[in-house]
């Protein structure tokens, strides 16, 4: 029972590393088997099909995400320094072991938008998991009187994930500054516009 979960578990982790890189369509069962050093009854044993592989390295590729952000969010303790934390650890994602090819949420959407109902749901869902976070916070430091009443917590949490995930997409193609450049603007804007002088 063990091995059989041992394995189940490597075909997952090796997938969405895989996945996270190469993309759903960009990466073959060939490609899975060779990570796995398994052949496709080995597989197969454990999943139906390509599909269910997806579907699964997905959320194991986002509770992994997660618990990079919990590693710093579970010692902050206001608002000001989890925003802070929020915006560092977004911007570190691709630089975690097994997430090399950074956020696994605009990865699959993006790769699985028009292609993947399934796991353009789960990525839609991760999305807003994400976001809510965010605009959590706002409300927390808006009662907190650490940020200004008029701070738009939909507004700022969509500028943080949009910012950063465009920067995290321009450093595979381009110079990884622009990465730095995205968390100094976005700190610098909770600066000028949402925290209370």
């Amino acid at each position: 029972m063990t091995k059989g979960l041992n394995t189940r578990e490597k075909i997952i982790s090796k997938s969405a590393e895989l996945f996270n890189v190469h993309g759903y369509h960009g990466c073959s069962l060939s490609d899975i088997m060779e990570a796995t050093d398994l052949k496709k009854g080995g597989i197969y044993n454990h999943f139906k099909n390509k599909d269910e592989i997806a579907l699964e390295a997905f959320d194991y590729s986002f509770k992994k995400m997660l618990k990079q952000f919990r590693k710093r969010l579970d010692y902050d303790k206001t608002p000001t320094e989890k925003l802070h934390s929020i915006i560092e650890v977004y911007a570190e994602l691709a630089s975690v072991p097994g997430m090399e090819g950074g956020c696994p949420i605009f990865n699959t959407a993006v790769d699985a938008s028009n292609t993947h109902p399934l796991l353009k749901q789960k990525a839609n869902e991760a999305i807003n998991s994400l976001k809510k976070y965010i605009e959590i916070k706002v409300r927390e430091g808006i009662a907190s009187g650490e940020f200004r009443k008029d701070a738009d917590q939909n507004d700022l949490a969509t500028l943080i994930i949009i910012t950063l995930e465009g920067a995290i997409i321009m450093s595979r193609v381009n110079d990884k500054s622009c990465i730095d450049v995205a968390v100094k603007t976005l700190k610098r804007y909770l600066k000028e516009r949402i925290y209370k002088p």
